[in-house]
């Protein structure tokens, strides 16, 4: 039998690697190192059966995968935790004595992860559980940039949205730039705005308008990197990554347009820090999402969250990790884009909806107690949620991002059926929202969803209670908060249904009283059966049940 491996040795985290068939060369590429397949090459084992390594792996949760003959990037065969980013890697975490965890469905509320049992979350302000986030690009969203935006306060008013998310709005390097615009993440100053998006006065506006309305304003850091013609390149080069031939440059491969920051200057975190507590103090942002964070020192995290609360008490910071650690000193939330897998795995019959359960669950109790994730139908790097579930399943899937637990985040667009943006390269260049293909059916459904959900604390402080149906493709599950409790019901199938529940879960009375049933999204005629338990739901079908008030 082959043991399970990642697990941890002598020096380090031990890695090995079984193969049938013959290799050259077989590298580690991970967050640990910067996602390079040239540096961490594995041994031949000395018994000749595949291959190994150890490698001193600080503690957190960490991404990677096998490079085979510096061309083939694998999953590790021998562990079964694939990340939740979509982006198929190899995961585990190495806890404070070295010991390595892997994610199984072993894990659950009767049986919780080492970081469940062991750690609380940090408590965060009440605004951020409560929050549904939006996430823009000022210049794809709208054609007036900051001015256009504060037009648009009144679109997010009517949606319900409470928290904006922009995108990187600092002007942007020249050198290496691709696309007429460039990565708006490739920043050439801390401290500009990019002039064809308006001015500080523009930005003061905007924020104050906002805040106004009830909406929080979340700013966008690039944290690890700036351009490569950063303003402080040449004044402060000391600042800066550099390589074998002593030039600035980007641990990360394809990324040449970036300089790296070196965090071991004690000077260039202050000047990151304070260039933060600028935008804080001057146009009062209310949380920033640090971008790449599972590359970043976690004493420099703590670092940042200290200085800011300082500044300001109720300030979030967002993690763009799956790491456990994070939420222990430092981020309010973390990514989660388990939604995103679990329901189209269900709805292709991958998965049921015992399934579902477990891995949810899985992950849930592998996290810190009370911790906050930030969950997602779609994100930067990851395709439009229109196009990856279909027009149908996609509205079946905000039903459920926006009822489970957890801080749903929304792209530009997701709530109207949006499908040109590609990926945040779509930014390079010219690049604007198609709102000619506005779909009202399904921004009437985010509407309801999002205005139910930050109206009522059971979906934001309750507890989620999953209920077993007869139907393993859908889905149901009860959100509960003192006297208010609320059941979902979503069918995830091509196929109309009729669904047995428990008779205490669900009676006949309430089934047949329409006051109960406040939401459905299927058709006017609907099937009963007297004196059943038995409900029907037509494909796709989303059905909301208030149980008490």
């Amino acid at each position: 039998m082959v043991p399970n491996f990642p697990s941890k040795g002598l020096n380090g985290v031990r890695f090995v690697y079984y193969t049938d068939i013959e290799v050259n060369s077989v590298a580690l590429a991970g967050t640990f190192n910067n996602w390079n397949g040239d540096r961490n090459y594995m041994n031949k084992r000395e018994d000749g059966e595949g291959w190994e390594i150890e490698l001193a792996i600080s503690k957190g949760r960490h991404l990677y995968k096998f490079v085979v003959n510096g061309e083939a990037w694998i999953l590790d065969p021998l562990n079964p935790s694939v990340s939740e980013d979509g982006q198929n890697n190899s995961a585990i975490t190495v806890t404070e004595q070295g010991e390595v965890l892997i994610r199984t469905l072993e894990v659950s509320k009767e049986q919780p992860g080492y970081m469940y049992e062991n750690f609380t979350a940090i408590e965060s302000p009440e605004w951020i559980k409560k929050s549904v986030i939006y996430e823009l690009h000022i210049r794809a969203f709208t054609e007036n940039g900051l001015n256009g935006l504060t037009d648009r306060i009144d679109y997010f008013n009517k949606m319900g949205i409470n928290t904006l998310w922009l995108m990187p709005f600092n002007e942007v390097g020249q050198e290496g730039r691709l696309g007429k615009y460039g990565d708006p993440y490739a920043v050439k100053d801390f401290y500009a705005i990019d002039p064809s998006f308006g001015t500080k006065e523009d930005l003061l506006t905007f924020i104050h308008k906002a805040h106004g309305n009830g909406i929080k304003v979340i700013m966008d850091w690039v944290l690890n990197r700036t351009s490569v013609d950063h303003i402080i390149t040449k004044s402060h080069p000391q600042y800066f990554t550099r390589n074998e031939q002593g030039e600035i440059y980007y641990d990360v491969p394809n990324r040449a347009y970036f300089a790296g920051l070196d965090f071991s200057n004690r000077e260039m975190r202050n000047y990151v820090i304070e260039a933060m507590k600028y935008w804080i103090v001057e146009f009062d942002f209310d949380g920033i999402r640090l971008d790449d964070s599972d590359l970043t020192p976690f004493d420099f995290l703590s670092e940042i969250k200290l200085a800011l609360q300082e500044v300001k008490a109720d300030l979030i910071l967002i993690s763009q990790s799956y790491d456990e650690y994070h939420h222990i000193e430092s981020c309010d939330l973390s990514y989660d884009g388990n939604p995103r897998i679990l329901i189209r795995d269900m709805a292709d019959g991958t998965i049921t909806q015992t399934d579902f359960i477990a891995i949810y669950n899985s992950y849930k109790y592998s996290f810190p107690r009370h911790a906050l994730r930030m969950s997602w139908l779609e994100e930067k790097e990851r395709s439009r949620a229109c196009d990856y579930f279909g027009e149908k399943l996609a509205k079946a899937a905000a039903s459920i991002l926006l009822t489970l637990e957890g801080v749903p985040v929304i792209m530009m667009g997701q709530e109207f059926n949006e499908c040109t943006l590609e990926t945040w390269t779509s930014l390079f260049d010219e690049y604007t929202l198609n709102w000619d293909q506005f779909d009202t059916d399904m921004f009437e459904h985010y509407k309801f969803l999002i205005h139910l959900r930050t109206n009522n604390p059971a979906f934001w402080r309750g507890e989620l209670t999953f209920i077993r149906n007869s139907e393993e493709l859908v889905l149901s599950y009860s959100r509960q908060f003192e006297d208010s409790k609320y059941m979902i019901i979503v069918n995830l199938s091509k196929d109309d249904l009729f669904v047995h529940f428990n008779n205490e879960v669900l009676t006949d009375d309430v089934i047949k009283d329409s006051n109960h049933m406040i939401y459905r999204t299927g058709k006017n005629d609907r099937r009963t059966i007297k004196d059943s338990s038995k409900i029907w739901i037509d494909s796709y079908e989303t059905i909301i049940y208030r149980l008490s008030n």
